[in-house]
C-alpha cells in the first residue's frame, strides 16, 4: 500500500464515523479501537506520522459538524466524558481491591 492510499482510507474511515456520530448513532469502541489500530499500522509502516493523521483528523471533522474538534468538544462535554473516565482502580488486581 502506498501512502496516498492510505491516508485516504484514513479519512473514508475518519468521514464514516464522524458521520454516524452527527447522526445520532452511538460508536462503538470496536470501531473506534480498530481505526485507531488501523492508523497506528501506518506509522509503523511509516506511511505516515501522527501529525498528517491529527490534520487528517481535524479537516475530516470540520467538514462533517463544521467544527474543530475542540469547539465541539466544549459544546458537548457529555459525548466526550468516555475520554475522562479514571481507570486507576483497575489497574490492582481484582483479588487484591479493598471496596
Amino acid at each position: 500500500m502506498d501512502k496516498p492510499t492510505f491516508l485516504n482510507e484514513v479519512e473514508r474511515r475518519f468521514t464514516q464515523l464522524f458521520k454516524a456520530s452527527k447522526g445520532g448513532y452511538a460508536i462503538p469502541p470496536a470501531e473506534r479501537h480498530r481505526l485507531q489500530g488501523f492508523m497506528q499500522a501506518g506509522v509503523f509502516m511509516n506511511l505516515c506520522n501522527r501529525i498528517e493523521l491529527n490534520a487528517i483528523m481535524e479537516k475530516t471533522h470540520l467538514a462533517i459538524f463544521r467544527k474543530t474538534i475542540e469547539e465541539r468538544k466544549l459544546d458537548t462535554p457529555v459525548s466526550w466524558i468516555y475520554e475522562e473516565t479514571d481507570y486507576s482502580l483497575y489497574e490492582t488486581p481484582a483479588y487484591e481491591r479493598r471496596y
